[in-house]
């Protein structure tokens, strides 16, 4: 079975002790930041696509932000409208996020987001496809013959072309389930509470892993934040908890996962914390922590290979994983000092990254360099999501926007 997933937008002593090591090397204050709540509030709604008022001042980044689209530049592709109406069902506005993209190849994109948007990209154009829900979509799993989509908890999800578990539920006219609640283990009560962060599926595998991440604190000790689930051949579904330590570490805060391969997987989330997650598909997986270097949050990890993987987090912090090192590698001369929120690649070489106030970065194998984008006018929406299908194709989404090289897929 061909599965595909990414992630969506965030544990102990161990970890504690060697980020330590990295933080007491300078004076820089740890930056850390909540995951925001997207259930929360709507942002006020953004000005319409225009060019800023010359008569406001100068423009810092206008060189960065053009009129024009050309192959080399990052262009609107996406389904929102700025004078969008509640009435019109085929678009969104610009005050919805995007939080998560991934599919099945070119022309098979999902992007899901706040107050339950969805929206499925054929190769030509996209069109809403969402439940009946304005709970925020969080995570997606791709099977070959349906979806699943997960909603601000782990055990919340929406069907389609799947059976659902209770054998029938009220069905939208994208044809979505409604809310399935799946049976959870005992061990679950102490992170029923936590926010989903996001989810990956390796290709080939049975398992989703998912991340959690809010920090909760029962009895003295941190609630775990990686879990894991399947569905059985019966067309129920299990959930249980993703991993114990090898070394002394706690895994809640977690903000993303993602890995080359079924049974090696990486995994990030707040106050530095990275960890390399082993037999990941298996029945008995084993997570080692990996020392940062920082106390800052990381929100995005992208895995190159089962030995290499790359972390984005704020204030523009970058981090490189091998398997033979014990400390992350720092990546400095960033040109933007931005909180990132979404890493992907196509290889070692072709690596995108992209974060608050229009901010994308790409890696040629040498360095980062800011991307240019058209069409923004004077808005500089914060991006939560990136992916790529292939290398020269990549999708990127966040407020009020999804944008691809050239405005192509």
């Amino acid at each position: 079975m061909k599965l595909s997933l990414v992630a969506a937008t965030v544990g102990g002593t161990g970890i504690w002790l060697l980020a330590l090591l990295g933080a007491c090397a300078s004076d820089v204050a740890p930056t850390a930041e909540s995951d925001t709540s997207p259930d929360a509030q709507i942002p006020p709604a953004p000005e319409p696509d225009a060019t800023p008022d010359v008569e406001a001042g100068p423009c810092a980044d206008c060189e960065y932000f053009l009129d024009t689209c050309s192959p080399d530049v990052l262009c609107l592709n996406g389904p929102f409208k700025p004078s969008h109406s509640p009435d019109d069902v085929d678009t969104f506005d610009l005050r919805t996020q995007i939080s998560v993209i991934v599919g099945r190849g070119i022309s098979d994109v999902w992007a899901a987001g706040t107050l339950g948007a969805l929206a499925h990209f054929d190769g030509t154009s996209w069109k809403r496809s969402g439940p009946d829900t304005t709970e925020s979509l969080r995570g997606l799993r791709l099977f070959d013959s349906g979806e699943l989509v997960f909603g601000s908890k782990i055990h919340r999800v929406y069907l389609r072309g799947i059976a659902p578990p209770d054998g029938g539920a009220n069905t939208s006219d994208g044809g979505w389930t409604s809310a399935q609640t799946l049976p959870t283990p005992p061990d679950y009560q102490y992170a029923s509470e936590f926010a989903f962060s996001s989810a990956w599926t390796a290709p080939g595998a049975q398992w989703t892993w998912c991340g959690l991440s809010n920090e909760f604190y029962f009895n003295g000790f941190n609630a775990n934040g990686l879990w894991r689930m399947r569905r059985l051949s019966d067309a129920s579904f299990e959930i249980q908890p993703g991993t114990v330590c090898q070394n002394p570490c706690d895994t809640d805060g977690i903000a993303s996962i993602h890995g080359s391969s079924a049974d090696v997987l990486w995994a990030v989330g707040s106050k530095g914390r990275a960890f390399r997650i082993l037999g990941a598909d298996g029945d008995s997986p084993s997570a080692s922590a990996f020392n940062s270097l920082t106390w800052n949050q990381l929100n995005a990890v992208w895995a190159a290979s089962a030995s290499e993987a790359w972390a984005v987090g704020v204030t523009g912090t970058i981090r490189h994983y091998v398997e033979d090192s014990a400390t992350a590698e720092i990546v400095t001369g960033i040109a933007a000092n931005v909180n990132l929120r979404a890493v992907w690649g196509s290889s070692s070489s072709d690596i995108w990254a992209a974060g608050d106030a229009g901010v994308v970065l790409h890696y040629d194998g040498k360095s980062w360099t800011r991307v240019k984008i058209a069409g923004l006018g004077a808005r500089r929406p914060d991006l939560k999501a990136v992916w790529m299908p292939a290398p020269g194709h990549v999708w990127i989404g966040g407020q009020g926007v999804i944008l691809s090289l050239g405005g192509q897929p």
